[in-house]
């Protein structure tokens, strides 16, 4: 039903953390999706269904295949292709390293399409970085809301309010809002926010600060499968919860349901 496409300005400031915690929280049904060209690592920290371990050659690379000859990407297909991790939040794998994404050249626009048609789910795709020659890019124009992750560092607060800008001229008028996501030590979250809005106001970027992930290095190992523990009482999974909340009040996504991934991605990464 919505395609949440997640991605950064720079560097590695915590996108796939983002992406993975706010799918776990996202509050009705909702596909974990990794698009970044430069590989993802889902497959390497977590375990699947029952424990079992993730299958590589599942995913966006099996999709690829299945779509050789011109073969439509349908909603079926997709579903074809998804694994679950250990607590239930569904997953589609993507490709180990850019080698294997190359195999995705000219299909980024034809999934981004197939993924906002998914009826009751949601679709949170981590792209990572998105960069003037990202092919993975084309994911934007399907998108209902571009959320980009930085650092509160300046040159990371320069660094993505211009590619904010650049992301909401590609996108056009009529295209989908583009949000930011700042993560940082909860002392640092008013500030580093009023800044950054400033900054996008002088610049007349159409763009706002959508909420903040909090830095929490043990909520991010529990999270992404390195450490045990109750996760989903984590700071970082809490901070996660208000950005959701705030993305349910501003534009009506996320809202409708029981909020089963909250608990599901305690288990799922306290099995790991």
């Amino acid at each position: 039903m919505a395609l949440i496409v997640v991605g950064s300005a720079k560097g590695a400031p915590g996108t796939s953390t983002a992406a993975l915690g706010l799918a776990s929280v996202w509050g009705r049904g909702s596909l974990l999706v990794e698009a970044d060209e430069n590989g993802g690592d889902l497959v390497y920290r977590h375990a699947g269904d029952n424990g079992a371990a993730l299958n590589p050659e599942k995913g966006l690379l099996s999709l690829a295949v299945a779509t050789r000859g011109g073969r439509p990407m349908s909603v079926p297909m997709l579903w074809e292709h998804t694994q679950k991790l250990n607590g239930g939040l569904d997953v589609l794998v993507g490709p180990s390293g850019p080698e294997q994404a190359t195999a995705w050249s000219g299909l980024w626009l034809n999934l981004g399409r197939a993924l906002a048609a998914m009826g009751d789910t949601d679709a949170i795709v981590d792209v990572g970085r998105i960069g003037p020659r990202s092919s993975n890019a084309d994911l934007l124009s399907s998108a209902s809301l571009v959320l980009l992750v930085a650092r509160t560092h300046a040159e990371d607060l320069a660094a993505v309010r211009d590619r904010a800008a650049a992301v909401v001229a590609r996108l056009g008028a009529g295209g989908a809002p583009v949000g930011i996501l700042l993560v940082a030590p909860r002392r640092e979250w008013n500030r580093a926010a009023a800044g950054l809005g400033q900054l996008l106001v002088g610049a007349g970027v159409g763009a706002e600060v959508l909420g903040c992930i909090e830095e929490d290095p043990d909520g991010a190992a529990q999270l992404a499968g390195r450490k045990g523990g109750r996760v989903a009482k984590s700071k970082l999974l809490r901070s996660a919860r208000l950005v959701v909340t705030n993305i349910g009040g501003r534009y009506g996504l996320g809202r409708e349901s029981s909020g089963q991934h909250a608990s599901t991605a305690g288990r799922a990464t306290a099995a790991v």
